[in-house]
């Protein structure tokens, strides 16, 4: 009977210890990633030190080794992350102060992230840097002398120390994440740490896109260089990608010749054709549009363009003339079908095409939205995605102006709500336009700016403003079910924000603003009457919570299902798989509940109640 009586008071002295040895544990283990981070900061530090004292600085002394612009192509603006990391250091040492309990990391990464936007310009020129290095250290003798030297005798370690930068942002997204959890939510950095964790995943996903285009662009500036002087006109451009480039015999205004072909996506260059070295020299130009034509000539091996002029293509491999004919009607054609179609057209010229269009609304558009608003309560309506191949096929049969009979048959509401998004997405202009978006991300999202906005908005065209007030109205309705879709105001301006502004070249900087993109249209459905001005009973009206109106007064046990961060002072955050005590219910969809010694409101719909 001792022992068992010892046993139970140590077995319950054990399980009253838990909460205090965990939180012991998560501090040890936050502290062990936060000395990793400044570590891993110092190191990144020396790295690019290395690669501008050790080799920028002596090959822009010496011209003879290499010529300015290749300079610049291999090192782009290095220096100018040198310069950006010490300042995260300065700021990251200047924590180590406080250790080991370091308050203001969050903050100071939030203030100082905007500087990132210098990875830009490294990213977009990586491919190019990797190819100008890797040619030139097989071309020239002296310079890869110096090379080898600069590095101990190995070419590979300034390739090595030049893709250092593209890894590092991965690397604080995985930082703060650790971080992140091993930091108690009462924590005054929770918040900020949330925040610059979040950031830093987009930027991270943003780069690895960006690696992508940067491939294109080397290779545009590959076909550049070898234009060289006789092309004058601006081949870098938004969305044009380099499809192929060869040779193929091409007959004009009589005369036969063999050109050497670069292919884009809504252009092709004819050259004349060159021995491997020399210069490109162009002949014509053609410029796809709407009137361009591909058809097959009167022997296999030949195919007809017909542009301003006409031109017959043909090569004495039947393979190869068919290669080219196929990738010419591919690009062509898709310019041909962004003329006739609804996805991917500006506005102002679907509503010109659109005979069902109803007080400037598209067709597709109500369509879409009614079919959606059948049923407002599916879970996470907006935030889970369509089957890609239902997407794709939905809009393939909405894609035109035609009459279309029962277009969802196949389709689930997330596969709708996808094709909804898509739509917007693909307008050639966002709906708050390209104009505006410096006047938009220039709102920090405080109170007193809301003013500010609506007159931002005040100055769309009359057919953006149209469709925009539409869209809001619709996510006010799905909003307003977010007990049950858990698809609260915040949630809806993560996933249509990036929808509904973006610049015209999507840059780090882009990302960096994402925050007040997303503070841009949560204001919008919230407080649709202050930015748009209409009267309250022409719309439906965001539900505030709670409403305050015979709440149901009951002490339950529920469980998470949810994760959710809290929107106002008066929510609480909630974790999956927590325990919570819930202590009223609201009509609008909330409950009160206590976490410990906090009590808050949080959506009904996150909750599984167990027992009352």
């Amino acid at each position: 009977k001792l022992k068992f009586n010892t046993f139970s008071i140590n077995f319950l002295y054990f399980f009253s210890n838990q909460e205090k040895i965990y939180e012991e544990v998560s501090w040890e283990q936050r502290n062990a990633a936060i000395r990793e981070l400044f570590s891993k900061e110092n190191t990144y530090c020396d790295v690019l030190e290395t690669v501008v004292s050790n080799f920028l600085i002596p090959l822009r002394g010496d011209k003879h080794l290499i010529n300015t612009s290749d300079t610049i192509s291999i090192f782009s603006n290095v220096e100018a992350l040198l310069s950006v990391h010490r300042e995260f250091q300065i700021s990251f040492n200047g924590l180590m102060s406080q250790w080991p309990h370091v308050t203001g990391l969050g903050k100071i990464f939030i203030k100082l992230a905007p500087l990132l936007a210098a990875y830009g310009p490294y990213v977009e020129n990586s491919t190019h840097a990797h190819k100008t290095l890797t040619r030139l250290l097989q071309t020239e003798q002296k310079f890869a002398a110096f090379v080898s030297e600069r590095a101990g005798g190995s070419d590979f370690k300034l390739t090595e120390l030049l893709f250092y930068p593209l890894n590092r942002i991965s690397q604080y997204s995985m930082s703060f994440e650790t971080i992140l959890k091993h930091t108690p939510r009462k924590h005054p950095d929770h918040s900020r740490l949330s925040r610059a964790h979040g950031m830093m995943t987009k930027l991270y996903n943003f780069i690895q896109e960006s690696v992508t285009v940067s491939k294109n662009r080397a290779k545009i500036l590959e076909c550049k260089r070898k234009l060289g002087a006789y092309f004058e006109g601006q081949l870098l451009a938004p969305g044009r990608v380099l499809v192929k480039e060869g040779s193929i015999n091409v007959t004009s205004k009589g005369k036969k010749a063999q050109r050497y072909i670069f292919l884009f996506n809504d252009m092709a260059i004819l050259t004349k054709s060159i021995q491997k070295g020399e210069m490109c020299r162009p002949k014509d130009i053609l410029v796809f549009t709407e009137n361009t034509k591909v058809t097959v000539g009167k022997e296999p091996h030949q195919f007809m363009i017909a542009c301003e002029d006409t031109y017959l293509l043909e090569s004495e491999n039947k393979q190869v003339a068919d290669a080219w004919r196929l990738d010419f009607s591919k690009q062509i054609e898709a310019v041909l079908s962004r003329s006739r179609n609804v996805f991917g057209v500006q506005l102002v010229e679907i509503l010109k095409k659109d005979s069902r269009q109803q007080d400037g609304i598209p067709y597709v558009v109500r369509l879409l939205v009614k079919e959606i608003e059948k049923d407002l309560t599916v879970k996470g309506i907006y935030r889970v995605p369509g089957n890609d191949d239902v997407v794709v096929g939905l809009k393939k049969v909405l894609d035109t102006f035609e009459e279309v009979k029962n277009p969802f048959v196949k389709a689930s509401t997330f596969d709708i709500a996808a094709a909804l998004k898509l739509f917007l997405r693909e307008l050639p202009e966002p709906l708050l336009t390209f104009d505006l978006y410096e006047e938009f991300t220039a709102l920090e999202g405080s109170e007193e700016e809301k003013s500010r906005l609506k007159e931002i908005i005040a100055k769309l065209p009359k057919e953006n403003l149209n469709l925009l007030k539409f869209i809001i109205k619709h996510l006010i309705n799905v909003g307003n079910q977010s007990s049950t879709n858990m698809m609260t105001p915040t949630n809806l301006a993560l996933i249509f924000g990036p929808g509904l502004l973006y610049p015209r070249v999507e840059t780090i900087q882009y990302t960096l603003t994402l925050p007040r993109i997303f503070w841009i249209v949560q204001t919008m459905i919230e407080d649709y009457d202050a930015i748009f001005g209409e009267d309250k009973n022409q719309k439906p009206k965001y539900k505030k919570k709670p409403t305050g109106n015979k709440k149901k007064k009951i002490k339950a046990k529920a469980t998470v299902l949810y994760q959710y961060a809290a929107q106002s002072e008066n929510e609480l955050n909630l974790v999956v798989g927590a325990s919570v005590t819930v202590l009223q219910n609201d009509p609008s969809g909330w409950c009160e509940v206590r976490i410990g010694s906090e009590s808050g409101w949080v959506p009904a719909g996150y909750l599984q109640i167990q027992s009352s």
